[in-house]
């Protein structure tokens, strides 16, 4: 009991002081208030040497079976977003302090047994969320789950026991080895449990972070640092292995007359709308990235100039196609003009000379009258039509080089 006691305290400890700190937004609450409704629990079955057994017996394990509940709670909130029904919250409470207090005129063993059963049961919840989608959420949370599956497995053992050898269970706190292994090992496990639950919090700050880092916040797709990068590292790989690299500079024509005539938040849904449609017609290892304001960059890897040119026409197509309802129901279309620039192995473009060449492709297509794509070799440029068939000479290269 001591050492459930101290184990108890330092894990509530731990998730106050975590909570004190800036990371209040961690879903830690509810284990919190967890750990201390068990830390008290064990408290109150201890005092049963100066209380009444019946108080000691109904609070102590009411609190504990409270906790857990608790327990159940966070580990929704953590993997679901969202918390369990109140109606089943309030009412796993309740009903475990009723199933306890009429346990209390049975004897002590098979008092011991269906309380045993009833805690097992209120850790399912958690364990059947952890198992399912929190299985392919942080790796901490794969310990939360064996440590309440460990849990749960020894307060059966413990059920079994006492079924079987009711003699060692005449006081809680009599010296037995069976009793007090199962009981010792069940808890132990939950504050196991708790530890593991700290770790997958930061393991979502960690990724949270490393996310802010490298994600746009408001379109989702790579920041301007990310994108140069790959942008780099694709330049990298395509010389090692003799293959072109694709590189193309896509601008929204007219961008700030939507935010000064639908408000910007009419254009916030215009940039999302259009990573939306572009990102449905790129292959898996190709990038986007948003260059800043209403600007983004599509890295193509082994594209070649047909390829490139032809999944660029038809994201303009797309985008043209676009009918784009804001908020207020009022329906608004887009265009975009792109510039592309293929870099072939043998010409060793640095990153910052693909971009001043793309950056000129671009502006010849603003100057052409936007809404088009140019292609811009080096050193020469080939002005692209504004609308190529969406079956033609260039379909084939594509699906073999950039691809839809």
């Amino acid at each position: 009991m001591l050492a459930l006691l101290s184990g108890f305290a330092m894990l509530g400890v731990q998730l106050w002081m975590a909570r004190r700190s800036r990371l209040r937004y961690l879903d830690l609450g509810m284990w919190t208030w967890g750990s201390w409704l068990l830390l008290f629990g064990f408290c109150l079955l201890a005092a049963r040497i100066v209380l009444p057994v019946w108080l000691s017996a109904i609070s102590g394990n009411g609190l504990i079976a409270i906790g857990i509940v608790m327990y159940c709670e966070g580990i929704q909130r953590h993997v679901l977003g969202r918390g369990l029904p109140r109606w089943w919250l309030w009412g796993a409470s309740v009903v475990s302090c009723l199933l306890i207090a009429w346990m209390l005129a049975w004897p002590l063993y098979l008092r011991t047994v269906g309380i045993s059963l009833l805690f097992a049961t209120l850790l399912l919840p958690g364990i059947a969320v952890l198992v399912g989608p929190g299985w392919r959420a942080e790796y901490s949370l794969r310990s939360v789950a064996l440590t309440l599956i460990m849990a749960a497995g020894s307060l059966l053992l413990r059920a079994v026991h006492a079924a079987q050898r009711p003699q060692d269970y005449q006081d809680l706190l009599q010296s037995s080895l069976g009793q007090g292994l199962t009981f010792l090992f069940s808890f132990i496990c939950l504050i196991g449990a708790g530890f593991g639950f700290v770790l997958a919090n930061f393991e979502r700050i960690a990724r949270r972070m490393e996310d802010m880092a490298t994600i746009d916040g408001l379109t989702g797709c790579l920041n301007r640092a990310t994108a140069d990068a790959l942008l780099r590292h694709a330049l990298e790989r395509g010389r090692r292995e003799n293959t072109p690299v694709g590189f193309a500079l896509l601008d929204l024509d007219h961008f700030k007359v939507i935010n000064d005539t639908h408000g910007h938040s009419a254009g916030d849904t215009a940039l999302r709308c259009f990573v939306e449609e572009v990102r449905g017609r790129l292959r898996a290892s190709d990038v986007m990235g948003r260059w800043g304001g209403e600007e983004f960059v599509l890295v193509l890897p082994s594209a070649d100039r047909a390829g490139a040119a032809w999944l660029v026409e038809q994201i303009r197509e797309g985008v043209e196609a676009l009918q784009i309802r804001h908020q207020c129901g009022e329906v608004f279309r887009i265009t975009v003009s792109a510039g592309v620039v293929i870099a072939q192995p043998h010409q060793h473009l640095s990153a910052e000379q693909l971009f001043t060449l793309v950056d000129q492709a671009l502006y010849r297509a603003k100057a052409d009258g936007r809404n088009r794509v140019q292609v811009q070799d080096a050193p020469e440029a080939t002005a692209i039509p504004a609308a190529l068939p969406s079956q033609g000479p260039l379909a084939p290269d594509a699906s073999a080089g950039a691809g839809a």
